[in-house]
């Protein structure tokens, strides 16, 4: 917004770029130039001096609405993650640290960020995100597609707006782990602490292409070293802590003789470890605990939590870089990052406390 500024008769006005130029003696153009930084023409050092001086003197402050009307750029970013509706209700999680990344981008670099959680319901996107792309507000779309986000893309996809997709969702413009390796990743360190007893948590069918491929990761690990992955015991969870320490239970009053756990998130890991604990279990020396994704709180946890770490902390930043490319009119190409093994206190070697 401008400040206001008293004219001759007194009252309260906003300074315009045109009582800047006045002003200064310059025109509305050079004015406008010298004060966006957006010129490659030279001008004379007095002139310079002139416009600022009168802008500070006048409280001048760009009207960025009207700049992007002339521009067709509103430097506003959406961040969307979709909230879904069921029999079951639950909110699609989304990263706070890659939501810090995208801001901290965004700060830096002259644009704004907007929230957006839109609803869905039986299929259907609640009209206030279609709204919100009819009026032309973001200038770029970031989008989580951990969920079911179809009904969001199709508005999306109408409107043509600038769009990097976080996730699997099939779009040409992505970031995304490689979650086959990061389930690899897991399974292959607890095969390698001599664990054969293993508890899988995992997630329901079609729910997740993430989940889907970290448990491919798993069987894939299995096979490799010759064991018999349809044999372990497999629990689904619903992504939440809660899930966790059900599926815990479950496993244990199902087999309990297992010797570790996988859960395909830190969350329901770390809520697998609470309810072992519980039940009067010693993580990791009765049993091994391994989670995927290392949120913040993993690292402080009891026992800290070993997991495969996605790298969310630069998830924002990359996707911004890669959103600003599309508004720039560049074809950027789609980012795989590969995740890594982080040890920490919830695996230990197996014993022979829980051997047959």
């Amino acid at each position: 917004m401008c400040c206001p500024y008293k004219n001759k008769e007194g009252l309260f006005l906003l300074a315009t770029i045109r009582d800047v130029a006045k002003r200064a003696s310059v025109s509305v153009s050079t004015a406008s130039r010298i004060l966006s930084n957006s010129t490659k023409e030279k001008y004379a050092e007095d002139t310079q001096v002139r416009v600022l001086r009168a802008s500070v003197e006048l409280g001048y402050r760009p009207n960025f609405a009207a700049r992007a009307l002339v521009s067709g750029n509103t430097r506003i970013v959406a961040a969307v993650f979709p909230r879904v509706y069921g029999d079951t209700p639950f909110t699609a999680l989304a990263s706070l640290q890659t939501l810090s990344g995208i801001e901290a981008y965004c700060s830096e670099n002259g644009y704004h960020l907007l929230l957006s959680s839109p609803h869905i319901v039986e299929g259907q996107v609640d009209a206030s995100f279609t709204n919100l792309l009819a009026g032309g507000y973001p200038t770029g779309i970031i989008i989580d597609s951990h969920f079911d986000i179809e009904p969001v893309m199709d508005v999306v996809k109408g409107f043509q707006v600038p769009t990097v997709v976080l996730g699997y969702y099939p779009y040409p413009h992505y970031l995304r782990s490689d979650n086959f390796v990061g389930g690899s990743l897991m399974m292959e360190h607890l095969l390698d602490l001599g664990h054969c007893h293993i508890g899988i948590i995992g997630l329901h069918e079609g729910v997740s292409e993430a989940a889907a491929q970290r448990l491919s990761g798993l069987k894939a690990a299995c096979q490799a070293r010759g064991v018999d992955y349809d044999s372990l015991p497999i629990v689904n969870g619903t992504f939440s802590a809660d899930s966790g320490a059900a599926a815990a239970r479950e496993l244990l009053t199902k087999c309990p003789h297992i010797t570790a756990i996988a859960a395909i998130n830190d969350r329901m890991a770390m809520g697998a470890i609470r309810q072992l604990q519980d039940m009067g279990y010693r993580v990791p020396d009765q049993i091994s605990v391994i989670g995927h994704d290392n949120l913040p709180q993993t690292n402080e946890f009891n026992p800290p939590l070993t997991t495969i770490n996605t790298e969310l902390s630069t998830w924002g930043g990359m996707a911004m870089d890669m959103l600003v490319e599309l508004i720039n009119g560049e074809q950027p190409e789609p980012i795989i990052l590969q995740p890594r093994l982080k040890i920490r206190k919830s695996t230990a070697p197996c014993g022979d406390s829980g051997s047959d």
